[in-house]
């Protein structure tokens, strides 16, 4: 199995115990161990046939149990335990559970009171009126969840990139190690790194066409062949999403990857230009006349070849999407995109103090393993009862803002060679005041603020919040400013335009969250925030050390057209050093 069907699995078994009501911590396990699995680099299954069981247990949130249960899913295919858990819970609860507004108490809640087993019997049930009668639903709460169920549709069999491309790299490691293709690579709006992915495109070069298609539709994870020809085929895969695979000549690869990439706007407006020159642009080359099938081919080998053709640079893949990037690459004027490379700091993530899973000591030692630096641990500062950390006024020793802050100054010292800023992610109350007092926000190096209740607000309601917010001197960063999640959780409704104004006059950046459930800024806002003047910030907000990664966040970036010069922590530390100083000023 790959390693994205076994997190899914595990994903699947936190969805249906949350469902079952059962122990919070025990759930919490199963999600951190799948979202791990997501992102760890090797295949489990060779994690397993080298070290067995006990090899797995050593990786980071996994241990013994979590093991023997990877080690069934790789020697069977199949987990006992879970297929337990789906007979006793309905298999449509857990789209039920992913609603806006319902969550597993609620979902629990109408299966148990009212046999709701799936969306349809949701729906009709928000229908009746009957759900509105009952106490602590009301009128108000039923509409959210009615809207909320058509935004879950309209997301339909789309998968969060997060998900969809360790599927697909998956899927080319195997077509790597059958040792049967010459090239193989991602194609499609996974390769521009679109945040949502509708299918998986594969493209492949191979002297043996007929034995990869055969060997791709035999794959262990294939769950139904669609179609399959001599160098094409598109199959279903167990996890609920389609994959293509062609396999071209080598000489035409280059002009294949372009055109398969998309978008599709993109591909007609670059064989526009081809047109006026005199050429034909097809998946099988750069020709000279306007008939391909008659025409002399004089480029396809490479996309630079098929680029450099008809008068333009190469085009990275994010950009993409006919917005503007042809124009400005026939005028020689394509940004410089933003690099992980660029990146020196992270400046929101979280530890045990708050609702992370790592120590002081061990987040900041990831995060030196990780590049960085300099970081600013930002524990939770909220008005939340059930999330732990900073707490306004604390009586006890452990929420005191002064007592964190000697907390992380002594965690700090014990890690040589980088540079931390002691900070908090501070809710924004719904009225726009942060959560801390100013005596308690002015001992934090850092603050940045968050929305993490009352999502519902009328526009005017939520701007104005976050504008009052980016009036208090002490705040340096709005966090994930929409507050979606991508499939679930639907946006904020803001002015977009004055929130951009207002951090632009306080100098306050907004965070691009890497994280690929957020995403947030999306590529748009990012590209409106560039062209406004803001800064934004590319954090990972990770709550475990192995979650520094940020490639999605700065592919997003470079979707919006981000540059260096654009991002506030590609700013050396001393260069950083002097923009909070002057924060403060």
């Amino acid at each position: 199995m790959t390693n994205a069907e076994i997190a899914l699995a595990l994903r699947s078994i936190a969805e249906l115990l949350a469902i079952r009501g059962e122990n919070p911590f025990r759930i919490r396990a199963y999600e951190r161990a799948a979202m791990f699995l997501e992102g760890f680099p090797q295949d489990l299954e060779d994690v397993y046939h080298a070290g067995g069981t006990n090899a797995l247990a050593e990786l980071p949130g996994i241990g013994k149990d979590l093991a023997e249960k990877i080690g069934e899913l790789v020697d069977t295919g199949k987990l006992q335990f879970l297929r337990d858990l789906e007979q006793r819970v309905p298999k449509g609860l857990r789209a039920v559970m992913a609603v806006e507004g319902m969550g597993p108490k609620r979902t629990q809640f109408v299966w148990e009171e009212f046999q709701v087993r799936n969306l349809r019997d949701l729906e009709r049930l928000v229908r009746s009126g009957r759900l509105s009668r009952v106490r602590g639903w009301g009128t108000q709460s039923v509409q959210n969840i009615a809207r909320a169920i058509e935004t879950h549709r309209a997301f339909g069999k789309r998968l969060p990139i997060g998900k969809a491309r360790p599927i697909a790299e998956a899927l080319l490691r195997h077509l790597e190690r059958s040792q049967l293709c010459d090239t193989v690579t991602i194609a499609g709006s996974l390769r521009r790194w679109k945040e949502t992915i509708g299918d998986i495109d594969l493209l492949a070069t191979s002297a043996h066409p007929e034995r990869v298609m055969e060997f791709f539709c035999g794959l262990p994870f294939v769950a139904r062949v669609i179609a399959r020809g001599p160098t094409k085929a598109n199959v279903l895969l167990r996890v609920g999403i389609e994959a293509d695979l062609r396999v071209v000549d080598p000489d035409v690869f280059g002009a294949a990857l372009h055109y398969f990439t998309g978008s599709k706007a993109h591909n007609i407006h670059v064989r526009t230009i081809a047109v006026a020159k005199g050429l034909t642009i097809s998946e099988y080359g750069v020709f000279r006349g306007t008939k391909a099938h008659k025409g002399k081919r004089i480029a396809c080998r490479t996309e630079e070849d098929v680029f450099r053709t008809v008068g333009l640079p190469y085009i990275p893949p994010e950009l993409r999407e006919d917005i503007g990037e042809v124009e400005l690459a026939e005028q020689h004027r394509l940004p410089a995109l933003l690099e992980a490379a660029d990146l020196h700091g992270d400046l929101h993530l979280h530890s045990d103090f708050s609702d992370g899973s790592g120590s002081m000591e061990e987040m900041i030692a990831a995060a030196k393993r990780a590049g960085r630096s300099y970081i600013a641990l930002t524990d939770h500062a909220s008005v939340m009862g059930m999330v732990r950390g900073l707490k306004t006024r604390s009586p006890q020793q452990r929420g005191n803002v002064a007592a964190y802050v000697r907390r992380v100054r002594a965690a700090a010292a014990k890690v040589s060679g980088i540079q931390v800023l002691v900070g908090a992610e501070v809710d924004i109350l719904p009225d726009g005041r942060l959560y801390l007092s100013d005596a308690e926000l002015r001992q934090l190096d850092w603050v940045i603020g968050s929305v993490h209740q009352s999502f519902k607000q009328t526009p005017a309601q939520a701007t104005q919040r976050l504008l009052r917010a980016m009036d208090h001197p002490a705040l340096r960063c709005i966090g994930h400013p929409s507050t979606r999640l991508i499939g679930g959780r639907g946006e904020l409704a803001l002015d977009w335009d004055a929130v951009f104004r207002r951090a632009a006059e306080r100098d306050i950046a907004l965070e691009l969250n890497a994280s690929w459930v957020r995403l947030d800024l999306d590529d748009v806002r990012c590209r409106r925030a560039q062209s406004m003047g803001v800064r934004v910030c590319v954090n990972s907000d990770a709550h475990h050390p192995q979650e520094f990664d940020v490639t999605y966040g700065v592919h997003q970036a470079r979707r919006g057209w981000l540059t260096r010069a654009d991002v506030l922590n590609a700013l050396p530390w001393s260069k950083l050093q002097q923009w909070l100083r002057r924060g403060r000023a």
